[in-house]
């Protein structure tokens, strides 16, 4: 009876809410321990406020004041300019196969409304994380004090452990008059990555930088670097995904 299903509704949300916070905690760790009951329930509470207005609270993306001038060559978004299916932690609510477009120069979740009219961007503050062309970002926010080249925003998180690593992708525009047809506006992308130790963030700008920051094992980095042949300056990216496991697995 339909007075029965709204009963069980507030009663599906409590528990939701309640069993999702802790769950979202270990989402990224371990998926494991989802347990079919907890995923029957999740699926229940979607279902029932389907279209979910918890998630279409956003305000309108205007594409065309943040950006009025034809980009020539590239785009402000994550991977592609088009929507990819991901998922969303979003007000302490987990929100699967969402089609999601992320604008790297304004730092911006973006979704469909509902009637697929209008495209919507997220409140950053609710987003606990995102998952987006299987890279998973989360919103850290910065504490000026005692780190003042950590800005709050998104950071894609390349490693998780006792020690984290971070990658913070940026994107610019910038123009130049060489074309024939006038000036040319073309966007550059640039990472910035940081290091999470001891509650602290440490930006890795070279090999010196990072050895600094597990100064603690500093002759098992160097070894490790060598023996591997890696080479932050012409494959920072990579070099780092296996030097911070590595440093974590030693570092006691």
């Amino acid at each position: 009876m339909k007075w029965i299903i709204l009963v069980r509704i507030p009663l599906l949300i409590i528990f939701f809410m309640g069993s999702n916070k802790a769950f979202s905690q270990n989402f990224i760790n371990d998926t494991s321990r989802e347990t079919a009951s907890f995923q029957e329930a999740v699926n229940l509470y979607h279902q029932f406020l389907s279209p979910e207005t918890g998630l279409y609270d956003g305000s309108e993306y205007p594409y065309s004041i943040f950006y009025p001038v034809t980009i020539n060559e590239g785009h402000p978004f994550f991977e592609s300019k088009d929507f990819v299916t991901g998922a969303v932690f979003y007000n302490n609510i987990l929100y699967k196969n969402v089609p999601l477009l992320y604008d790297i120069i304004q730092d911006e979740l973006l979704i469909n409304d509902p009637s697929m009219i209008y495209i919507l961007r997220l409140n950053n503050e609710r987003i606990g994380w995102f998952t987006v062309w299987g890279q998973t970002f989360i919103r850290l926010t910065a504490d000026n004090a005692t780190n003042p080249q950590f800005q709050t925003g998104f950071y894609n998180l390349l490693y998780n452990g006792k020690t984290s690593l971070y990658k913070r992708v940026s994107k610019i525009i910038k123009e130049n008059s060489a074309s024939a047809q006038g000036i040319n506006k073309y966007v550059v992308e640039l990472n910035t990555y940081f290091i999470k130790k001891d509650n602290q963030y440490y930006e890795v700008k070279n090999k010196k930088s990072l050895i600094a920051i597990l100064n603690n094992k500093k002759k098992e980095i160097i070894q490790f670097i060598k023996k591997n042949k890696l080479n932050l300056r012409k494959n920072k990216n990579d070099a780092l995904i296996k030097i911070v496991p590595f440093y974590d697995g030693i570092y006691q």
